[in-house]
């Protein structure tokens, strides 16, 4: 491998090409210096940008209708999992369904979906 590096390093080093001069280099510096962009004017006094109202600006930080929206949306989903979730929770985080005074867990499913009663 190192034998075929070590050629191809002698070889770049015989190539005699033609460098670029000075004024060949010079000239295309000097085309492409003309072909840039130009910069658009800066604006005279922070004066003209029109101000935003309180609302607006956090709006516009949120994201628009798509950011409010979803944080709408994510805010009702806590607040009403917050009042309605309370009473299907129980000890160690199993979800549970009440009836009367019998607590059925999502353990006690049976193979169909259903809760096994122990009847039968």
């Amino acid at each position: 491998m190192d034998d075929l590096l070590d050629d191809l390093f002698a070889e770049a080093k015989a190539d005699s090409s033609p460098a670029p001069t000075e004024d060949f280099m010079a000239r295309v510096l000097a085309d492409a210096e003309r072909l840039q962009p130009e910069a658009p004017p800066v604006a005279a006094s922070p004066a003209t940008v029109p101000s935003r109202g309180l609302l607006a600006t956090l709006f516009a930080t949120l994201g628009g209708w798509q950011g409010t929206g979803g944080l709408v949306a994510a805010t009702m989903a806590s607040v009403w999992i917050g009042f309605s979730g309370a009473d299907s929770l129980t000890v160690e985080g199993l979800q549970a369904v009440v009836s009367g005074d019998t607590e059925f867990y999502l353990s006690d499913l049976g193979g169909d979906f259903s809760f096994d009663l122990g009847e039968g």
